[in-house]
C-alpha cells in the first residue's frame, strides 16, 4: 500500500521517516502543494532515491505539500502510475488505498482509472463540482477507510484531505498509515482521536 504525507508549511519531514517509508514504498514519488508565496509545487520521479528526497524536503521546508511515495499494488511501473493525478485544470490528486475498479486500459493503476473514469468525467460536466464541499463529503462517505484522498485546488489555495480521521498524526505530519513505522522511534504515532473523527457537512476538515 501507498503512503501519503501532509507536511504543513514549516514542519520537518525527518530524514530517518522518509527513509524508513521508502523502503516499503520505492516505485516512485510525487509532491503536490504551495510554495510560501502561493505558487502549485508539483514534481513527479519514477524512481525513489532518499538523498533526493531530503533535498526535496530541505528545499521545499516553508511550503505546505503532500507527498506520495508509491508501492506498485495494480497497475505498471513507470511515470504514468505516479500521483499526483490531474484531474482537470487546477485540481490534482493523491490517492492511498485499492479502489475496486475495471480495468479498462492494461498497465494504468485504479487510480488512474478513478481520475480518468469518474472524476474527470464528472469534473468536465459540472465546473467547480471538486470544490464543492457536498461532494468532498460524498467522497468521505463513500469510499472506505483504508481509502484516503489528497486533492490539491489551485484556485482556493487549498489541500484536502479525504478520510483524514482514517490517519495518523506524527511529530506535526499526517501520514495515510503508520503499519511501516517503528513505532519504538516514534512512540507519538497515533490515529486521530474520537472527537476529531466526528463532523458535519459544514465542518469538513479541511487544512
Amino acid at each position: 500500500m501507498c503512503l501519503i504525507i501532509h507536511k504543513p508549511a514549516g514542519a520537518e519531514i525527518p530524514a530517518d521517516l522518509l527513509a524508513a517509508a521508502a523502503v516499503h514504498n520505492g516505485e516512485g514519488w510525487g509532491l503536490m502543494g504551495f510554495d510560501d508565496g502561493g505558487r502549485v509545487l508539483i514534481e513527479k520521479r519514477a524512481r525513489v532515491d532518499v538523498d533526493e528526497l531530503i533535498d526535496i524536503e530541505r528545499a521545499y521546508r516553508s511550503a505546505e505539500y503532500v507527498l506520495h511515495l508509491r508501492r506498485q499494488t495494480r497497475g505498471g511501473s513507470g511515470i504514468d502510475n505516479v500521483h499526483p493525478f490531474k484531474i482537470v485544470d487546477g485540481v490534482w490528486l493523491m490517492h492511498n488505498g485499492t479502489l475496486k475498479l475495471e480495468t479498462r486500459v492494461a498497465g494504468k493503476s485504479d487510480t488512474w482509472h478513478f481520475v480518468s473514469d469518474v472524476l474527470r468525467p464528472l469534473a468536465q460536466r459540472h465546473p467547480g463540482l471538486l470544490s464543492d464541499y457536498a461532494f468532498i463529503q460524498v467522497l468521505e462517505h463513500g469510499l472506505k477507510a483504508e481509502n484516503k484522498l489528497a486533492l490539491l485546488d489551485q484556485r482556493l489555495r487549498r489541500i484536502v484531505l479525504v478520510n483524514r480521521a482514517h490517519g495518523a498524526e506524527v511529530d506535526g505530519l499526517w501520514l495515510s498509515n503508520t503499519r511501516w513505522l517503528d513505532r519504538r522511534r516514534y512512540p507519538l504515532a497515533r490515529p486521530l482521536q474520537p472527537q476529531e473523527r466526528q463532523y458535519g457537512a459544514d465542518e469538513l476538515r479541511f487544512v
